[in-house]
């Protein structure tokens, strides 16, 4: 018997030992891999501690221990799913350095050949399937894998052979919850090991090449692992009860308010009871004045927040409102059983009314006391229409336990006054403002080329508001430009007396090595155009008030220039220094600014206090 005939009996053999082996399971009873990790990193965190998961999340071999065996069995079949019209071989290429689990589990044997690319060193497992569905598992649990799994299916009648696709070559259907991730075509020399990066193949055996090549995504090779980096879990689970609730002024600020609220996964419907007040207190109104109103519901995933973590985030708009009316309204999803109880929202004022509203810098940390002095800015008996925060509304943007920690020391004050909040430089670290976004729905008329809710504008009594993304501009000239030309358009159209601008980094900071030069070169000109008679920033935190400013320089009186405030709300300061464009500064004070515009008296005035009440700034404008 020569080689070649040598080698075909062990493949022959090899076949004949695999064929029929651990089956794909039914469709009906595939469970995703990511639901399957969400599954068990729940489980494991009622077992186990914050620091032992973020442990055990980097050693696969740690965390394969600790699943069970429906979730080991599901992570071994229900990852890389397709179909196939005939019996097939089915041949995986994985680093020598780190084969997937389940080979063994699902029957594949080590053939002896192999595959080199810049990765690895690629060792090739062998197994057969009948017709129908085929289910292959996770790359990997932790960082290890240098590369992603690749796949040959050849149809087994020609497994001798490199078979073509006019000589039976299989059909191969994807799944369409893996269609992201897999790209299938024909083996041939120099083929790439996956399709979004070029890592070609520096030769392929003879009996591959012509087979069908599922080729995967590099970017998934570790889409897998329990966790990312360190394991949270948050004290404030969510549940089917809304909570952590949002209200934005819509396009119209005094006929439109956005309701956004958070409920477990399973609640996917979302609605809003409304109806007139019939006084201030947040009693059950006229079931004849009821209006119900639906909207929409997404999901929102932290892999990080091991138990809780997938939310769904609702949202609601309600127009035909009338300005500076009080409202009854109560969140849930529509059915009998499924409100919360009545509370009460106002609409803006109108151009002829008084608007009070509350102005906070930096909260980012120290939570708890943020909320006290939240609770004590917005107590009566001076009612507030709407609260502006100034960005760097809590630490780490993209991690939801800070989030879950804002909302609950924000409970009772964000379900009763619409929040206006402005993006801060916190709120992109890692991977941009996507929990911001997800958790705000903010008006939508800001520049193209800006995603929607990040540069915003309103109106409410007779004031006109600009909310801009100063760490864009900050990183590019071109959005400073963009939103300036946009910010220039927006103030020649409004008929408000007052404007005011709202964003997060200082144009004059209190610190000189936190300059941000793009602000001034960009920005303060059309400031000064219009006559924007206050700017409300944050970052620096401490506490400054310019003098009135034009063209970088001190004017005469506010009429005359623009006040620029920097705030902080939190328990994080900075020391201030001197300069000549600050009237007032004073460091290592939390503070809410309370600002009135009077249409009447043609008067703004402003007050800074402290959580205790005590006043530390006031000014008047008249105009």
């Amino acid at each position: 018997m020569d080689g070649t005939a040598r080698r075909r009996l062990g493949w022959l053999l090899v076949i004949l030992a695999t064929i029929g082996r651990g089956e794909a399971a039914p469709r009906d009873r595939i469970v995703s891999p990511r639901a399957t990790m969400r599954g068990a990193g729940v489980r494991l965190s009622r077992i186990s501690s914050e620091r032992e998961l973020t442990a055990v999340a980097t050693r696969g071999p740690e965390v394969l221990a600790r699943l069970t065996g429906s979730e080991r069995r599901a992570l071994g079949e229900g990852y890389c799913r397709f179909e196939v019209d005939r019996p097939v071989v089915v041949d995986v290429a994985a680093p020598a350095d780190a084969p997937p689990f389940w080979l063994a589990d699902r029957g594949f044997v080590a053939t002896g050949l192999s595959l080199t690319n810049d990765d690895a060193t690629w060792r090739i497992y062998r197994r057969t399937f009948d017709r129908g569905p085929v289910g292959l598992g996770v790359n990997g649990l932790d960082l290890g894998p240098t590369a992603h799994y690749a796949v040959f299916v050849r149809s087994l009648a020609n497994s001798g052979t490199a078979p073509t696709r006019d000589r039976g070559a299989p059909i191969v259907r994807l799944a369409e919850s893996c269609r992201p991730d897999w790209r299938t075509m024909i083996a041939r020399p120099g083929v790439s090991a996956a399709f979004d990066a070029y890592r070609p193949f520096a030769e392929i055996p003879a009996e591959l090449l012509g087979a069908i090549l599922l080729q995967p995504s590099h970017a998934a090779r570790h889409s897998t692992r329990l966790a990312t980096g360190r394991v949270w879990k948050t004290h404030v689970v969510s549940s089917p009860t809304p909570d952590q609730v949002a209200i934005a002024f819509g396009a119209d600020a005094g006929r439109e308010l956005v309701f956004t609220w958070r409920t477990s996964d399973d609640v996917v419907a979302s609605a809003v009871r409304i109806a007139p007040a019939a006084d201030s207190e947040s009693r059950a109104p006229d079931p004849r004045m009821i209006r119900v109103m639906t909207g929409d519901s997404s999901v929102v995933e932290v892999a990080n927040v091991l138990n809780d973590p997938v939310i769904r985030r609702h949202r609601v708009a309600v127009s035909g409102l009338a300005p500076g009316r009080s409202y009854v309204y109560s969140l849930g999803d529509g059915t009998d059983g499924g409100w919360t109880d009545w509370r009460t929202i106002r609409t803006a004022p109108g151009s002829d009314r008084v608007v009070r509203f509350l102005y906070l810098g930096d909260a980012q940390t120290g939570l708890e006391g943020w909320g006290r002095l939240l609770a004590a800015a917005a107590r009566p008996p001076r009612a507030v229409d709407f609260l502006i925060l100034a960005g760097d509304l809590v630490d780490r943007g993209n991690e939801r336990t800070n989030w879950d920690h804002f909302f609950l020391r924000a409970a009772g004050v964000f379900d009763r006054l619409p929040l206006m909040p402005c993006v801060g430089n916190h709120e992109y670290l890692d991977v941009g403002p996507r929990l911001y976004r997800a958790n705000f729905a903010l008006p939508p008329d800001g520049p193209p080329g800006i995603d929607a809710g990040l540069v915003y504008s309103f109106e409410a009594g007779d004031a006109f508001f600009a909310v801009l993304d100063s760490t864009l501009a900050v990183w590019d000239p071109v959005m400073a430009r963009r939103q300036a030309e946009w910010l220039d358009r927006a103030l020649d159209h409004t008929r408000a007396r007052w404007k005011i601008a709202v964003f997060h980094h200082p144009v004059y900071p209190s610190h000189p090595w936190r300059d941000m030069p793009a602000l001034r070169e960009h920005w303060v000109p059309v400031f000064d155009r219009h006559h924007v008679d206050l700017v409300l920033q944050g970052h620096d935190h401490s506490y400054q008030r310019t003098h009135p400013l034009h063209n970088h320089r001190r004017a005469s009186d506010p009429a005359e220039g623009t006040i620029y405030l920097i705030a902080v709300s939190g328990d994080k300061y900075v020391e201030g220094v001197e300069r000549d464009v600050v009237a007032k500064a004073i460091s290592r004070v939390s503070t809410y600014q309370t600002i009135e515009i009077d249409p009447r008296s043609r008067r703004l005035t402003y007050e800074a206090r402290e959580a205790d009440g005590r006043l530390v700034d006031a000014f008047t404008i008249r105009k």
